[in-house]
């Protein structure tokens, strides 16, 4: 009867005493997870990926260190650019780029243990170089904002004023850019005086999901009116018109005392100057 019990159960005992084992085995190596119930690593484009892979187990094991199922060491995108210091269990880039997402696995071979590891680049957003922080057109031209995304799927969405666009709506258009990034411009092909507004570009991904912190940058669209440079122009003129005339009347001023003094000056003085008398009186005195 004992017998008959212990094949009764013998195949529990054993399911229980692999799953011990196994147990054991994934706890031999202990990965630096920001998010250990989904494997993730973050990391910030141009600084430091740190990866660190605690093995647990007593003894002297070689670590190894694989992208995408590849050798670290094979990979030309990686050549000069990692390190690995062996007795912290460390794989070192220290200047990261977006492209250096991806899945990473450290393992041990002797003990047939290994743990992957899900990096993910956090997002970086900018206008193009040849857009600034505030943007002067005029009313029925057509705006173009392009907003660069940097990182590991970023998805991208867009606040005007109050208002968030993650689909083009109305008379705003979203297109996805040369580079694949889904909602990266924003058009407007003839832009009205109501769209003056600041323009902000958010991009989210599973880092920022994590950081809550979502990439962000905004421009300030001045929006003029059509005649404006007219009415600019225009007032200039005015200006200038009466400016002349100004001159003109202070001039006729300045002319009409000139000749007022100068009639002045010419009238006889008889008691400063001696007797003027006519000439035949002077005749009869001689």
């Amino acid at each position: 009867m004992d017998c008959k019990r212990i094949l009764r159960y013998s195949p529990l005992a054993v399911l229980l005493l692999v799953t011990l084992v196994i147990a054991q085995s994934s706890d031999v190596l202990q990965p630096n997870y920001d998010v250990p119930s989904t494997s993730l690593k973050i990391f910030d484009i141009g600084k430091a990926l740190t990866l660190g892979c605690n093995v647990t187990k007593d003894g002297e094991y070689e670590l190894s260190w694989e992208k995408n199922g590849t050798n670290v060491s094979l990979l030309p995108e990686l050549k000069d650019r990692f390190k690995i210091l062996s007795a912290e269990r460390k794989f070192i880039i220290s200047r990261a780029l977006d492209t250096d997402a991806g899945q990473y696995t450290c393992s041990v071979s002797e003990l047939k243990v290994s743990k992957a590891f899900n990096v993910v680049a956090n997002v970086v957003v900018k206008f193009e170089s040849t857009e600034v922080g505030k943007t002067n057109i005029v009313e029925g031209e057509k705006l173009t904002l392009h907003c660069i995304a940097f990182g590991t799927e970023p998805k991208v969405y867009w606040l005007v004023g109050n208002t968030t666009y993650n689909a083009s709506k109305d008379h705003i258009v979203l297109q996805e850019d040369d580079r694949g990034v889904e909602n990266a411009k924003l058009i407007i092909d003839s832009i009205t005086l109501n769209d003056y507004a600041d323009y902000t570009c958010e991009a989210r991904n599973n880092a920022t999901d994590v950081t809550g912190k979502p990439a962000q940058v905004m421009m300030t669209v001045r929006v003029r009116g059509k005649y404006a440079a007219l009415y600019v122009f225009v007032g200039i003129i005015v200006e200038v018109v009466v400016l002349c005339a100004i001159i003109l009347i202070c001039e006729k001023r300045r002319n009409k005392t000139e000749i007022e003094e100068s009639d002045t000056d010419q009238s006889p003085d008889q008691n400063k100057n001696g007797y003027h008398g006519n000439d035949s009186e002077l005749r009869q005195r001689k």
